[in-house]
């Protein structure tokens, strides 16, 4: 789904509706209309890329993380014919408060010679799926591949 921020003044209807669903998410109000085109879109990539795990691009706290993707990660372990993991890639901390500067640590035993899904809330840079997939890389994941919930449009 599209993300129109704030900074965009009147958006059609339906970019409204979709600027809504996107911040309920981010506040950890999951709406189904997410979860369900998430499944639907996870599914078609595991399979046609032969995924072997599930994980999720940390938020900005453990606890936004798990308010996210705690039931996108119940939903998805039901649908899926792979495993799904929360823990797979985490904050070493919460990131700084300031400069939001966030630290990542891995699951290597998770994610070693596996092709992983990683699963993200907004897609804006770039800047934290390039920084996740370079640490799951380097923590022996055979492929990644990047899901997002929306992208940034400007």
């Amino acid at each position: 789904m599209d993300y129109y921020p704030e900074s965009v003044k009147a958006p059609s209807a339906k970019l409204a509706h979709d600027r809504d669903t996107v911040q309920a998410f981010m506040t950890g109000d999951v709406y189904p209309e997410i979860l369900t085109q998430i499944e639907g879109k996870a599914r078609e990539i595991v399979n046609d890329m032969h995924i072997d795990i599930v994980c999720f691009a940390p938020g900005t706290t453990g606890a936004k993380t798990i308010l996210r993707f705690g039931e996108m990660a119940e939903k998805l372990s039901e649908a899926l014919p792979c495993p799904v993991f929360l823990d797979g890639v985490t904050l070493k901390f919460d990131s700084d408060p300031i400069t939001h500067k966030r630290f990542y640590q891995c699951n290597k035993e998770r994610v070693n010679g596996k092709s992983v899904l990683l699963i993200g809330g907004i897609y804006t840079t770039g800047q934290s799926l390039q920084k996740v997939g370079d640490l799951l890389h380097n923590c022996g994941a055979k492929s990644i591949h990047g899901l997002f919930v929306a992208k940034t449009i400007q």
